[in-house]
Formats: structure tokens, C-alpha cells, sequence
């Protein structure tokens, strides 16, 4: 199989799109028809930030995402009363733990989608 980073962050970045507009779906299913497994090690936060550059519009999605996750713990993002974007996670005890704050949104986009992505990918594969 040949590797088109490119095309892969592409589907990347998009995967709230079509996780909410396929519905009967799971996210890992999605992560998974990307080859992401195979090539995690070779997309970095950095590369993925280049892929939220070229699609702005994703950022409203993956906020709604993360908002929208059933669950008691993860990975989250999300906009603060201050007006700046935070990452952070929730472990099953519910207390926030390494919460970054950051001004731009494709930060903290970027910073949330690689940890979510590879939350997903550790977490199926134990």
C-alpha cells in the first residue's frame, strides 16, 4: 500500500464529518479505514495542524466532537470562559489532568486530534 500523508490527514481532520453523518459508525472503524495504525509513527501533531490550516472548518466539528463523546474519560477540547482553546484529559476519576491552554484554535485542534487519535489507537489495541 502506498502512503499519501497528504490525503491521509485529509480524511484525518474530517473524521467528526463522516462519524456524524454516518451515525451507525464507530470512530475507531473510521481511524482505522484510514491506515492510521499502520503509519501513526510518520503524522505528527505538526503535520495534522497543516491539515486543520487547509480545513478551518473541521475546528468547529472537532470542538462538537469532543463535546458530544460518552464517555468518563478522555481527551477533550474546548473553548474557556477566558476566550483561549484547552486541551486536557479526564481520567475515570474526573479531575483534569495535563490541561494546556492555547490562543489559537488550530492549536489546540491539532494538539487535541493527535491525542484523541492515539488514544483510540492504544486503547484497541489492548
Amino acid at each position: 500500500m502506498n502512503f499519501h500523508k497528504s490525503d491521509m490527514i485529509a480524511e484525518l481532520v474530517t473524521l467528526p464529518r463522516r462519524f456524524h453523518k454516518l451515525g451507525n459508525v464507530s470512530m475507531f472503524s473510521l481511524l482505522e479505514a484510514t491506515n492510521y495504525f499502520e503509519f501513526h509513527d510518520q503524522i505528527s501533531e505538526e503535520d495534522i495542524r497543516d491539515g486543520v490550516v487547509r480545513c478551518p472548518e473541521c475546528i468547529q466539528e472537532w470542538l462538537q466532537y469532543s463535546e458530544d463523546k460518552r464517555t468518563s474519560n478522555g481527551w477533550y477540547v474546548v473553548q474557556n470562559e477566558e476566550g483561549l482553546y484547552e486541551t486536557g484529559f479526564v481520567p475515570h476519576a474526573g479531575t483534569r489532568t495535563n490541561r494546556v491552554q492555547y490562543e489559537s484554535s488550530v492549536d489546540a485542534c491539532a494538539s487535541f486530534i493527535k491525542h484523541e487519535l492515539e488514544d483510540i489507537r492504544l486503547s484497541c489495541a489492548t
